[in-house]
């Protein structure tokens, strides 16, 4: 005799009103469904968020002052869901910042003194580069890379054409490229 296994787990409580265990009997499977699509959760996670609700339910006691027990279940699972959610999210954003303290940078590398001495000595390529640079080159690179202007904004402050100012960033950029290629 193949025996199908009951998908729901054991009820909530052998002490719970009949109204509860009801609830339970009927909403469980379509509450912990509601979690996993709606909230993008695991399965494990909806059946915690579910069970939990019905819990709180359950330890709550007078059950009969509320109008709708239904509704209200939905709305507690709901509830925990989205509290759930957001401490997700800041759990998420304090281990980022937990990376940060302890010196890992958001692509997973440890910053160790290796690649902090590598960029260093890039920075002072750069900056050799930056020296080496004709004036207008120079000029308009700083223009448009660092201050953040336009093309057509370095050109009026600078008394030349737009596309001069193009091919002076242009070159300045390869010569860059060149530099920290070496």
């Amino acid at each position: 005799m193949n025996e199908k296994r009951d998908p729901r787990p054991e009820k909530l409580c052998l002490e719970c009103p009949a109204s509860v265990e009801e609830l339970y009997v009927g909403n469980y499977r379509p509450l912990v469904e509601y979690v996993r699509a709606r909230f993008r959760s695991c399965p494990d996670q909806a059946e915690e968020i579910t069970q939990h609700a019905f819990e709180r339910i359950a330890a709550r006691g007078n059950l009969g002052a509320i109008g709708n027990l239904r509704a209200f279940l939905w709305r507690t699972v709901r509830n925990l869901a989205i509290s759930e959610l957001r401490f997700r999210r800041v759990a998420t954003r304090n281990q980022a910042e937990a990376a940060r303290a302890q010196g890992t940078e958001a692509d997973g590398y440890a910053l160790t003194p290796e690649r902090v001495l590598e960029a260093r000595e890039q920075m002072d390529i750069v900056r050799d580069v930056l020296r080496a640079m004709p004036e207008q080159r120079r000029r308009a690179f700083l223009l448009t890379r660092v201050e953040g202007l336009s093309h057509g904004e370095a050109a009026r402050r600078m008394g030349i054409s737009r596309p001069a100012v193009s091919k002076h960033v242009a070159r300045a950029l390869a010569d860059l490229y060149a530099a920290l290629r070496s």
